[in-house]
């Protein structure tokens, strides 16, 4: 049998112990309880009937007195109608009472009825109370017939008198025998007593029998295997790997022991192992410790020696027989101070020797000494986590040495650099007059290419125009009287030789437009102008100058691919118009087949993007950055077989105009795929609508809702970390920012802190979108938790700018949107519900669909997790405080 069997089994003997003997106790007492209460109710009814039957024979002997008393008076007629029926009718109460105590003796029962004598004396009781009814007849008669003085009256009176006296013996006798009935009762409950204290004995000797075998049991099968197991414990504990517990039994604690006894064979070959193997790596570490170069010296908290390597020992006179375990570091000291080792110790060795100590204790910095056989050594002592001491002894003679040299080499050094330095000023004075007149000549050179571009314009417009009508009259008039074959093909090659001149012009013409653009650009003389420039519209204006390049191009097309709305931007129409034109006419001028694509729309960022994608040849990857480069073109082959087309200035200014108004252009290839242009450029801030920055690190997220925010008219900035929120917020101004908290960098919290501490930014409204649920703490003045739903965080936006209802339901839980303390206008109005938190839930319930806006001083109590979990919920937390900021102004709109 098992432990836990066994401990169930005693268990339940112990249960039915006490069961038993309560059982038997509350029967017992039941029992004499029952017992006792019907003797004593039995005497008690006994007596009670004997005394009322003594009284009533009283009272009917005072009848039959008064009867015989009053006749003189109320005459025989009268005595008779008064005192008979009173001594019948109390005659007749007391033999009611002897018969209820003869039906007591005969449905009591063995237990509870009477004795045979109390029977008897009942059954002569009741004929003697009619025998006295019969004498009171009978001296009745005598009265009426004889008179109360005949002697034959007399007798039947003293007869009545007689049994008169014989009736209230037997009374007195029944009340005597209640009494005797109620001691009879006294000792049966003193029996019944000892019976039951006899059963309680019986049980408890039975209880202490069972209790006896129930401490063997468990003394034989826990506590002798527990105190086994316990001592083969102490054993193992203490060492003594041959410890086993012998226990045979099949229970849990044999089963036990077989465990134990399995362990401790395991713990021995491992510990085994692990000294064999710590013996080997001790062995190893005192060769590692002996092969390294430094002495190495290991001392305990008391400064005995541990243990001394051979490098040690060789740097110590004696070393061998010095260095034992056990000698103190003030020994060492000593020994090696008066034996000449160290010249700094010869007549002041025991200064000396104290100054050592004292390093040695308070792990003073490294001390370099001379030896005397002309080497040098470093000491440097550390102290280990155990509080042990190391003393590593390096030989620096090399590097002394080498610092010698150096200092030597150093000198040279500082003497040559001296040398230098005065040559490099005078290089640098040589620089700086040689840029003063590169400056000089740069501007020279921009004089010289306006001088000379305009010059050539004159002659260049002369031999364009002359070219032209030459052209014209000469096919019109003389190629019509051209009559032989061989005049017409000089006619050709005429005309051909015009278009020639008239191509070379105009190109030699876009040249010096290009250099005077660029050399406008670059002098700084270019006029710029800022317009709203509706992109749209540009756009569709070069693509259609455009199209006409496509003439001798016939299977390449180009397409309008994407044309989103966007923003207008603020810059020079016709300088828009010139970068476009150069981007699509690149495009088309290396693309032989496929199209070319525009597309117009709004980024992530919030700027205007331009993208020029083709099919053509494409871009070397080391070339995407110089084709913006003056000159310089990108093309395949031989220049002197493929001649390149254009100036090669395009690009370049294409870039500083871009550049100009703030934009950005680059491009993106792969060889044999095509090309992509980009430009970007920012939009102009709309001035009807508030602008709106979003700040989060993830780029999903920023375009997600700079898309929910253009949806609404807002404009839109974003940012991707705090520095880049707090240097556009310094230029923008916007109407609100939304934040993220977990951000790489300068996260929210620390950019909202700059923001509330800059006396310019401190009144925008800030709306913190994060998905920490402590986000409210932030600083700002609300909190969303991702993932946002977009009718709520627009809704957040509204409230926080003021400039329209929410347009989703609003819960607000507290008093923080109530009139007075209210800091959102767009949250205190009628249409929001103000709720208990209780209401909250059953509104929930009840499947409202909207948000619910939770004050910071409920957000820690508030189920939080379980509010956000609901799917057709947005929760906005709201701090209990304004912001640094807002204490004393409303809101930004």
């Amino acid at each position: 049998m098992g432990v836990v069997r066994k401990f169930a089994a005693a268990l339940g003997s112990m249960l039915v112990l006490i069961l038993l003997v309560a059982a038997v106790g509350i029967a017992a007492l039941f029992v004499l309880e029952k017992k006792a209460g019907d003797i004593v109710a039995d005497s008690m009814r006994m007596q009670r009937m004997a005394l009322e039957m003594d009284s009533r024979l009283q009272l009917a002997r005072q009848a039959e007195r008064d009867f015989r008393q009053r006749i003189n008076d109320l005459g025989m007629a009268g005595a008779r109608r008064v005192y008979v029926p009173e001594f019948a009718q109390r005659l007749a109460e007391a033999g009611r009472n002897a018969a209820w105590l003869r039906d007591m003796g005969r449905f009591g029962g063995e237990a509870g009825g009477m004795a045979a004598d109390t029977a008897a004396r009942l059954k002569e009781l009741s004929a003697s109370i009619e025998r006295y009814g019969a004498l009171f007849g009978r001296v009745v008669d005598l009265a009426g017939t004889v008179g109360v003085e005949d002697q034959s009256f007399v007798r039947a009176h003293g007869e009545m008198e007689g049994e008169y006296l014989r009736l209230t013996s037997l009374v007195r006798q029944m009340a005597a025998a209640a009494t005797d009935r109620a001691r009879d009762a006294h000792q049966e409950i003193a029996r019944s007593s000892w019976l039951i204290r006899a059963m309680l004995i019986a049980s408890v000797l039975l209880a202490l029998l069972l209790a006896a075998s129930i401490i063997g049991v468990i003394h034989r099968t826990v506590a002798r295997s527990i105190v086994l197991l316990s001592n083969t414990a102490t054993e193992l504990s203490l060492g003594n790997l041959e410890a086993r517990a012998k226990i045979s039994s099949d229970d849990e604690f044999g089963r036990l022991a077989l465990s134990i006894n399995a362990m401790a064979q395991r713990i021995t070959a491992l510990v085994n192992d692990l000294e064999g193997r710590a013996t080997m790596a001790s062995e190893r570490l005192v060769e590692a410790i002996d092969a390294i170069s430094e002495g190495f010296m290991l001392y305990d908290h008391r400064e005995r020696l541990i243990i001394a390597n051979a490098m040690a020992r060789k740097l110590f006179p004696e070393g061998d027989r010095l260095l034992l375990p056990g000698i103190t570091v003030e020994q060492v000291c000593r020994h090696v101070a008066g034996s000449g080792l160290f010249p700094n110790a010869v007549g002041r060795e025991e200064e000396w020797v104290l100054e050592r100590l004292e390093r040695h204790r308070t792990l003073g910095p490294p001390v370099s000494e001379p030896l005397s056989n002309g080497r040098w050594a470093v000491v440097t002592t550390y102290r280990s986590g155990r509080g042990e001491t190391v003393v590593v002894i390096t030989d620096i003679t090399e590097r002394k040495r080498a610092a010698d040299v150096l200092t030597t080499r150093n000198s040279d050094l500082e003497g040559l650099v001296r040398e230098r330095t005065k040559v490099l000023v005078e290089k640098a004075m040589e620089l700086r007059e040689a840029n003063t007149r590169l400056m000089e000549l740069d501007e020279l050179k921009s004089a010289f290419l306006s001088s000379v571009s305009h010059e050539l314009r004159t002659p260049l417009t002369s031999l364009l125009g002359f070219s032209k009508i030459i052209r014209r009259d000469f096919t019109r008039i003389f190629m019509p009287l051209a009559e032989s074959e061989e005049a017409r093909r000089l006619g050709e090659r005429i005309q051909s030789n015009l278009e020639i001149m008239g191509s070379e012009g105009e190109r030699l013409t876009r040249l010096i437009n290009d250099v005077l653009d660029l050399s406008r650009i670059e002098s700084g003389r270019e006029d710029w102008r800022f317009t709203e420039v509706d992109m749209t519209g540009a756009v569709n204006r070069a693509v259609g100058a455009a199209s006409g390049l496509l003439t001798p191009k016939s299977q390449v097309r180009l397409v309008l691919r994407r044309m989103e709305p966007v923003p207008s931007v603020h810059a020079d129409a016709d300088r828009v118009h010139q970068v476009l034109m150069n981007l699509l006419s690149n495009a088309i001028k290396f693309t032989d087949f496929g199209e070319v694509a525009v597309d117009l729309y709004l980024d992530g960022q919030g700027m205007v993007r331009l993208r020029v994608e083709d099919t053509g040849r494409g871009i070397r990857g080391r070339e995407l950055e110089q084709i913006f480069d003056k000159f310089h073109q990108a093309h395949k082959g031989d220049t002197l077989i493929e001649k390149p087309s254009g100036t090669g200035l395009g690009l370049a200014i294409s870039r500083q105009i871009v550049e100009h108004y703030q934009g950005r252009i680059w491009a993106e290839s792969q060889l044999g795929r095509g090309t992509v242009m980009n430009v970007s450029l920012p939009p102009a801030a709309s001035g009807d609508r508030p602008l709106v920055l979003v700040v989060d690190d993830d780029p999903a997220t920023r375009d997600y809702l700079s898309m929910l925010l253009k949806r609404e008219g807002y404009g839109v900035h974003a940012a991707c970390d705090g520095e880049q929120a707090l240097a556009q917020a310094a230029r923008r101004k916007p109407a609100l920012i939304t934040i993220d908290i977990l951000m790489p960098g300068m996260g929210g919290r620390e950019a909202i802190r700059a923001l509330r501490g800059d006396g310019r930014l401190a009144d925008i409204p800030i709306l913190v979108v994060s998905v920490a649920e402590a986000c409210h703490s932030a600083g700002g003045d609300a909190a969303l938790i991702k993932p946002v739903n977009a009718d709520a965080f627009i809704g957040a936006v509204h409230a926080l700018i003021g400039d329209s209802a929410p347009p989703r339901p609003v819960l607000a839980l507290g008093g923080v949107t109530e009139p007075g303390r209210c800091r959102l206008p767009g949250l205190c109005g009628q249409s929001v519900t103000r709720c208990s938190e209780e209401e909250m839930w059953t509104i929930l319930g009840d499947g409202f669909e909207g948000t619910v806006v939770v004050p910071e001083a409920m957000a820690c109590s508030l189920d939080l997790p379980r509010l956000c979990s609901r799917a057709s919920v947005q929760v906005l937390l709201l701090p209990d405080a304004p912001a640094a900021a807002l204490a004393d102004a409303p809101l930004a709109g």
